[in-house]
């Protein structure tokens, strides 16, 4: 099994909360983490550590002299370093960051899945560029040479863990290693001398060639930060494609490195299938389950004794609760395939809601917590869809309800937010910390006190949420502090 080498990060942020999490989570994955509050401290480090340095995790809300300049000091002196950026939103000043040179953005209220989603590609991408690095410069040294030796040309590529294809100028097949002759079957009788695309099968990959090929023209521009997966005959590959210059700076040709990435697609694939296939199967017995429970309780199989009453009644809650795990665990596979929204139709959301609170308030009341509604006048017009909305509204008072205590309070109320509409969702529950806050939107992330020890759930609700609200172009935020309630916000857009 190939070791991939550590990474030696750089955080540069001047909020330790942030600052503190990001090297947690780096190191977890035994990468080596430096951190700086400000940038100077961060130029220290880079000038006294010159290799210590990859990637750099860059806050762009950095007191006195901000980000921007430090891109821009990096990118003159130490191109080699790979920069992540940070923001609260991630909006037109990371943008800016990315047209200067960093790689990408990490907005703050980051979750881990997110965090890793941005910081595995930024691995992936300064490894690949490292790859190409090596080999330009070895291909570089092999070229200067009048008659360099073909067979420690091959050597070389054939070293390279990856798979390697050399294109010349017109996109035709001059050089491929070993790696990509097993991965795309390649043998030179079929191959040198022709179109990567005939070879390939792809006419995405003959599109990243001509780009990288007309990289010193006007015509385009050489692709910076892509390495995209696309398919190939039958593999799913990572590529990064890079433009071949002589010593006069002319575009001679292409380099392809291709990273296989089947195995783990169809491994990803093969898990959400199978836990879609067992949620199918498990929903129709448990369904029959509960409604087989429900008559016994109700009397109709013959009457219960105070003890069978209440061993069944502990049943049918189990019964209910595994109901709706299988539902959230349908409804997130739903979102992950990019299926959130089924129907976009005009929505009555004063009507919906309304709706919602009626069905949520059996179960206020036995609760003990009462549940107010109000709704503003002149509403916009809404688009979205419909079971999409409906999950929404009774996941958010679903919890506000289980984590309020008995004779506290909920208020649902939805108003006019600009163009759009705004949810507020405020109960005078349990609150959660700071910490919590940060995470409640993960897969299956539950917080873990004593107060919420007995309080039933899947942990997928908020995800669900989430995902929704952000297909439909919204955006939700949450406030909240330990004892004095919490308030979920979800901000819409109007109807275009």
């Amino acid at each position: 099994m190939l070791v991939q080498p550590t990474i030696n990060m750089l955080v540069v942020e001047n909020d330790i909360t942030i600052m503190r999490r990001c090297r947690e989570l780096l190191i977890d994955q035994g990468h080596k983490v430096r951190t700086a509050e400000s940038i100077e401290e961060a130029l220290q480090i880079v000038q006294k550590h010159p290799g210590d340095v990859d990637i750099m995790l860059l806050s762009l809300e950095l007191p006195v002299w901000g980000g921007m300049a430090l891109i821009e000091t990096l990118q003159k002196a130490r191109r080699e370093i790979l920069i992540v950026t940070m923001s609260a939103n991630c909006g037109e000043e990371a943008m800016e960051a990315m047209q200067a040179g960093a790689y990408d953005c990490i907005r703050k209220s980051f979750t881990n899945d997110r965090f890793w989603t941005k910081m595995n590609r930024a691995i992936e991408a300064f490894r690949l560029r490292r790859r190409v690095d090596i080999l330009k410069r070895q291909e570089k040294a092999v070229l200067r040479r009048e008659e360099h030796d073909a067979r420690s040309l091959l050597a070389i590529l054939n070293s390279i863990t990856d798979a390697l294809v050399v294109t010349d100028w017109q996109t035709n097949v001059v050089l491929f290693n070993n790696k990509a002759g097993r991965l795309f079957g390649l043998t030179e009788d079929n191959v040198i001398g022709r179109p990567i695309s005939d070879c390939m099968k792809s006419d995405e990959l003959l599109s990243f060639c001509m780009r990288a090929m007309k990289s010193d023209s006007s015509l385009a521009t050489l692709m910076e930060g892509e390495e995209p997966v696309i398919k190939a005959g039958e593999k799913m590959v990572r590529v990064h494609v890079d433009s071949v210059k002589n010593q006069a700076g002319a575009v001679i040709g292409a380099v392809c490195l291709f990273h296989d990435v089947t195995k783990v697609d169809a491994m990803d694939k093969l898990r959400s299938d199978f836990l879609s296939m067992v949620s199918h199967e498990l929903k129709a017995p448990l369904s029959s389950l509960l409604m087989q429970i429900s008559v016994v309780l109700d009397g109709l199989a013959g009457e219960l004794s105070a003890k069978q009453t209440d061993l069944l009644g502990k049943a049918k809650e189990k019964t209910k609760g595994m109901i709706t795990l299988v539902n959230d665990i349908l409804d997130y596979r739903r979102i992950q395939e990019g299926k959130s929204i089924q129907k976009i139709e005009s929505l009555n959301l004063a009507e919906n809601l309304q709706r919602t609170v009626d069905l949520m308030r059996l179960s206020s009341e036995e609760k003990g917590v009462s549940i107010t509604y109000e709704t503003g006048q002149d509403l916009p017009a809404f688009s979205g869809d419909r079971g999409g909305m409906d999950a929404v509204f009774i996941n958010l008072i679903s919890n506000a309800i289980k984590y309020t205590p008995k004779g506290g309070n909920v208020n649902v109320s939805l108003n006019k937010e600009g163009k759009g509409v705004r949810l507020m969702v405020v109960d005078t529950g349990i609150g959660i910390s700071e910490d919590d806050i940060e995470r409640i939107f993960e897969k299956f992330y539950r917080i873990k006190t004593e107060q919420t020890r007995s309080i039933a759930g899947s942990g997928l609700g908020l995800s669900i949420v989430k995902g929704i609200v952000d297909a439909h172009g919204g955006v939700i935020h949450v406030e909240s502090e330990p004892g004095k309630g919490t308030t979920v916000i979800v901000s819409l857009p109007g109807e275009r």
